[in-house]
């Protein structure tokens, strides 16, 4: 038997500490933290994330739980594990859940990108073994939707996507919860133009930064970007993980001769928030080319920083940035360098949506995610 009395939330945050799911949940655990003082928690965690995370209310535990995501020791070393703490809830910030636990489930999915922009042409992996994974996925995916109480996610784009994906299942399962801007972005802590002199990144430039798969759609972003520099001396910095996406980038940046121009700093090492965000300060424009978003945080956070945003005109950006940034159809490179001469001649343009862009972050914050999600788990603790 459990010896506490309280109600005991455990959160897989085994993420915390990377990118993506990482941010998400380092941010809802530290909005809770300050939020809920009721219930107990128990934070799973991987090394890296166990070093990292400082619990700040004494209601919070963390645990090592070392197991690694998307494999055969999270369906079944950290299923026992998860077990032995016999939690009332065990909320999942992703969609890769232990399928056979049997307890009330509470997740937060950011997106099924995958369901559609996952193919063969964008793996490296064999076939027959790309579509094994593939499957497995979709049937991980399927199985969180059905046993989770609700299923939290960042837009009502997102909501739609997971309607027509599966019809069968209410409406009234998937609650919208904006996501917010990491604290660590507003802060001017001091980060060395050193990164400019390592990486040879001459000013004026403009920024992207995210991962490179299939859906980000970085080669239109370089092919397009190869006409517009022909006649000025921009470059373009591309801020990503090294990962065989990345790789495939670098390829054709090298097959274009446009090393100079166009830089990839996360090629050669990590490249910390502290830079990341004097990058930001320093940029002409932040460029965002996807095809298709969960959210799209990183133009939320360079409008943090006052940096204006040319960014693909797809569902999910039109209602999370409204008329603060400037669109381009994705498809359409004529479209999107008449943009980019637009923010990099029209000064009034440029203030407007800077303006505008500050008011616009005003609308995400953390602390509505994490009270969003706290009402979840209260409506499922009185059903218990």
């Amino acid at each position: 038997m459990r010896a506490h009395k309280e109600p005991l939330i455990a959160i897989d945050a085994r993420f915390l500490g990377e990118a993506g799911p990482g941010r998400y949940v380092k941010n809802i655990i530290e909005q809770l933290e300050k939020t809920d003082t009721t219930n107990a928690y128990v934070i799973y965690l991987r090394p890296k994330g166990f070093e990292q995370y400082k619990p700040s209310s004494p209601n919070f535990k963390k645990v090592l739980a070392d197991y690694k995501w998307y494999s055969w020791q999270e369906q079944f070393g950290f299923l026992f594990r998860i077990l032995k703490d016999r939690p009332d809830i065990f909320y999942v910030p992703h969609f890769n859940i232990p399928v056979l636990y049997p307890g009330k489930l509470v997740t937060a999915i950011p997106d099924i990108i995958m369901h559609s922009f996952s193919t063969e042409r964008g793996t490296t992996l064999p076939k027959f073994y790309f579509r094994f994974k593939k499957l497995v996925y979709k049937t991980v995916v399927y199985w969180a939707v059905k046993r989770s109480f609700k299923v939290i996610v960042p837009s009502r784009d997102v909501k739609s996507d997971f309607i027509k994906a599966y019809p069968g299942v209410s409406p009234e399962k998937f609650i919208v919860a904006y996501e917010g801007v990491d604290p660590v972005f507003f802060e001017e802590r001091s980060a060395s133009s050193e990164i400019f002199r390592e990486f040879g990144i001459d000013r004026p430039y403009f920024l992207y930064i995210s991962s490179m798969y299939e859906h980000k759609n970085v080669p239109f972003l370089i092919d397009a970007f190869e006409d517009f520099s022909s006649s000025n001396n921009y470059r373009l910095v591309l801020i990503g993980k090294k990962d065989k996406f990345s790789e495939h980038v670098a390829e054709i940046i090298k097959s274009k001769d446009l090393q100079k121009k166009i830089l990839m700093p996360g090629m050669t090492r990590y490249v910390t928030d502290d830079e990341i965000n004097f990058l930001r300060r320093n940029a002409s424009a932040y460029v965002f080319p996807s095809l298709k978003e969960g959210f799209s945080l990183t133009p939320l956070e360079a409008q943090a920083v006052g940096l204006p945003s040319v960014i693909s005109d797809i569902p999910c950006h039109r209602e999370i940035y409204s008329d603060t940034v400037l669109y381009f159809d994705p498809k359409d490179k004529t479209d999107f360098l008449r943009k980019l001469e637009i923010i990099t001649s029209n000064d009034s343009v440029r203030q407007k949506l800077i303006e505008l862009g500050y008011e616009n972050v005003k609308k995400y914050d953390w602390k509505n995610t994490a009270e969003i999600t706290l009402n979840v788990f209260r409506d499922l603790l009185n059903n218990l």
